[in-house]
């Protein structure tokens, strides 16, 4: 996350130099400028939505760590969520195929 922060700022420099070159006379340092103004506009959205995301994998890795009483982190919770909640599943899926089995569902005790 902090290369595409690093990408979006180095974008952003790079238009107001080019948009100045393009005052000073040079066409091509102001076509440039247009350019990475347009392309920076997307980097920008995504450093912020993405820092969103971030800011809220934390306040997840803590409701985690409480109720399942595990030790995720902030960056595990950001990048792994679709594992973390495949693996919930899957032990949801665990305990009640062993509550079937213990409560009688299908299981026919003889």
């Amino acid at each position: 996350m902090i290369y595409i922060l690093v990408g979006a700022i180095v974008m952003v420099v790079l238009t107001v130099i080019f948009f100045w070159l393009g005052q000073i006379g040079n066409s091509a340092a102001g076509d440039l400028g247009i350019i990475t103004g347009i392309i920076s506009i997307p980097a920008i959205i995504i450093v912020v939505a993405s820092g969103w995301n971030w800011h809220k994998a934390g306040y997840k890795a803590q409701v985690i760590n409480r109720e399942f009483e595990t030790n995720y982190t902030q960056a595990e919770v950001f990048y792994a969520d679709d594992v973390i909640d495949e693996i919930r599943q899957m032990n949801r899926q665990r305990i009640e195929i062993n509550g079937n089995v213990m409560f009688g569902g299908n299981y026919k005790n003889e």
